[in-house]
Parts: structure tokens; C-alpha cells; sequence
């Protein structure tokens, strides 16, 4: 589509100016979406490690709970759950790749202790908390992952849209506009000089 603009010289140049800046600019956008591009994929595939470990060991960690106990009264489990000594700290923040915030969960965790259900004859209850324990890190990095890749597939879509503005029509349109006004500035320096070359034939007529 041709831009709305008059055919002179001065637009000609400031619209060329424009359109090496939207090369240059598309370029940069390209190089960006591969970039973001890379750095997806390489969050999700550290996503489908920690969610294939996390699927699979936390519904057996949970299972194995709740058999180790299901002989106990609830209330009693739940008196004797805020008896273990763990604690798990995270502490939020981001990290900017490709100039795009992502997450960051930093955590703690302290040293596992549960005396009280140690205590329980026959037992394997702390046991089956323990594994609960050991999985909290997977946990808190799953759920670093998966913002992180939220952020990026955000921004990958962003990203494209202004490259596929930049590609498909102000690249075009700019292209267009620039070929329409040389060529009216070529006619119109031909009129211009077949007018020259006839007061030259009228002159030396005379």
C-alpha cells in the first residue's frame, strides 16, 4: 500500500531514512525471537525433567503417607505433623534474559527432623515424609520453570507480531511508497526536461 505523502525529494530521502531504520530494526527483532526461541526450548525441556519427576514421585510419596498412617486418627496425624522440624524458605526475585524479566525462587530449606512420628512403632511414616521432603526442590524449581517459560512464551508473541508488522507491511508499504515517488520524481524530471529541450527549439527557431 502506498503511504499517503507528497511525491517530493525531501519525502523521498526522510522515507528511505525510515525504511534503514526498519531493516535495521526487523533484523535486531529477528535475531530477538531467535534468541527468545532457544531459550525456550531449553526452558521447556529442563520443564518436562522436573515435571516427569515431580508427577511421578509425588503421588507416590503422597500414597505412601497416607498408607503409613491411615491406622492413626487424623487428628492425631495432624498433632504429630506440626511436630516435624523443616522449614522452607523462598525468596522471590527476577533475572532478565533477552531483556525479558523471568523469575527467580530462591530457597532454603532446613534440616529434616520429625521426633515424634520416629517414635511410632512399626512405622515408615517418616520415611514417606522424608520423601516428601527431598522433593520440595524439585517443586520450587517446577514452579520457577513454568513461570519463566509464561514470561517468554509472552514476550515470544509480542516479539513475532512486531516482526510480522515490520515484514509484511511497514517494509512493503515503505518499499511501494519509495518506488512510487522516484518514479514520479523520474516523470516528472523528463516532463521537465522535454520542456527545456523545446524553449531551446523555439529560441533557436527564431
Amino acid at each position: 500500500m502506498i503511504l499517503k505523502v507528497n511525491p517530493t525529494r525531501m519525502e523521498l530521502l526522510r522515507l528511505q531514512k525510515r525504511y534503514m531504520v526498519a531493516r535495521r530494526g526487523h533484523k535486531l527483532l529477528k535475531d530477538k525471537l531467535e534468541g527468545l526461541m532457544k531459550t525456550f526450548i531449553r526452558l521447556a525441556q529442563e520443564y518436562g525433567t522436573y515435571r516427569a519427576r515431580v508427577d511421578r514421585d509425588l503421588p507416590d510419596a503422597l500414597a505412601a503417607f497416607k498408607g503409613e498412617t491411615a491406622s492413626y486418627p487424623s487428628a492425631v496425624v495432624e498433632l504429630l505433623a506440626h511436630t516435624v522440624s523443616t522449614r522452607l524458605e523462598i525468596d522471590a526475585g527476577t533475572r532478565s534474559i533477552m531483556n525479558v524479566p523471568l523469575p527467580t525462587l530462591a530457597h532454603t530449606l532446613s534440616d529434616f527432623e520429625s521426633p515424634a512420628f520416629a517414635g511410632l512403632e512399626g512405622a515408615g511414616v517418616e520415611a514417606s515424609l522424608l520423601r516428601l521432603y527431598r522433593l520440595m526442590p524439585s517443586i520450587v524449581r517446577l514452579a520457577e520453570i513454568e513461570a519463566s517459560i509464561r514470561r517468554m512464551a509472552e514476550e515470544i508473541v509480542r516479539t513475532r507480531r512486531r516482526v510480522n508488522a515490520l515484514e509484511y507491511v511497514m517494509i512493503p508499504n515503505l518499499e511501494e511508497t519509495i518506488r512510487f515517488i522516484s518514479s514520479k520524481l523520474d516523470e516528472n524530471e523528463r516532463a521537465n526536461t522535454n520542456r527545456l529541450l523545446k524553449v531551446k527549439e523555439i529560441i533557436q527557431a527564431r
